[in-house]
């Protein structure tokens, strides 16, 4: 059985939710939070220092865990060699973006706040980190395939930061917009044929993957 300092917190975190949803991190009060939840406001800042540490609580977990994701694939496309990342650059991203929406979508309400509701939070740029990692990534590909010998367009880091703008708040965009997990998934390919095709006219590289040996 629970105990009751648990089952106060549960409470707390459920009301919590329910104001930054309804007005945002910037917008929301410690002290509407207490009366939501049928508590003053000295027990409520008994048990979270901040309206930043409510927030914290209610998306850092799954913000960890699909950064630390992103990140650690980013890391192992990087060992491989020049000539696999060559042949499998859009396979191997489809296949883990789509692992990825598998994960926002477990735990879409943490998203829903990073995403819609997290303005002046420590989460507001959330995205922009995932941008910035995905950008430093795009220029080490393009180096290494070219010190190896397998030639393609340099681009330059602005318009990559640009265009991994354009592709990950593209991609939040189901988050945004509440669409259902299946739909989602099906925007999110045709967003990702759509890039895949750009990036292959910038670099230089055939349209039709298909006819690389892998």
């Amino acid at each position: 059985m629970r105990r009751k300092n648990e089952l106060a917190v549960d409470k707390i975190l459920e009301c919590a939710k329910a104001e930054f949803m309804e007005k945002g991190f910037e917008g929301a009060s410690m002290r509407t939070i207490a009366e939501r939840a049928g508590y003053t406001t000295g027990m409520l800042y008994a048990r979270f220092a901040d309206k930043s540490q409510l927030f914290k609580e209610l998306v850092g977990e799954a913000a960890d865990r699909l950064f630390n994701y992103f990140s650690s694939t980013e890391d192992e496309f990087a060992q491989k060699s020049p000539q696999e990342q060559h042949t499998q650059m859009h396979s191997y991203v489809d296949d883990k973006v789509d692992i990825m929406i598998d994960m926002i979508y477990d735990d879409f309400d943490a998203f829903k706040l990073i995403v819609c509701k997290s303005a002046g939070s420590g989460y507001e740029y959330y995205i922009d980190k995932m941008i910035d990692v995905e950008t430093a990534n795009t220029v080490r590909f393009i180096d290494t395939l070219n010190n190896a010998g397998i030639k393609i367009n340099e681009v330059r880091a602005d318009l990559s930061h640009m265009l991994s703008s354009a592709m990950f708040y593209g991609l939040f965009e189901v988050v945004a917009h509440d669409l259902p997990k299946e739909e989602a998934k099906g925007y999110v390919k045709q967003v990702q044929d759509f890039f895949n095709a750009g990036w292959d006219r910038l670099l230089g590289l055939p349209s039709d993957w298909k006819s690389y040996n892998i």
